[in-house]
């Protein structure tokens, strides 16, 4: 699983995320982006399970994720 920070609407850097449950790796990008991202200037982060080219989770989210897990 990967955490992307975005910033202007591009990645802007990657972190490897090692929990093993959707909800446990967002908590994991929660952290990630504000030790991280922020001070980077990342905007949001996304998070996708690559293997199986699968979106979990936006932050910030927007209404057109409902067809995200969360």
């Amino acid at each position: 699983m990967r955490c992307y920070f975005i910033k202007d609407g591009h990645i802007a850097g990657v972190e490897l995320l090692n929990q093993t449950t959707d909800d446990a790796r967002i908590a994991e990008a929660r952290e990630l982006f504000a030790l991280k991202g922020l001070p980077r200037g990342a905007e949001g982060f996304e998070v996708w399970d690559r293997n199986r080219n699968r979106f979990i989770y936006r932050y910030p989210e927007r209404a057109d994720d409902s067809a995200a897990i969360h």
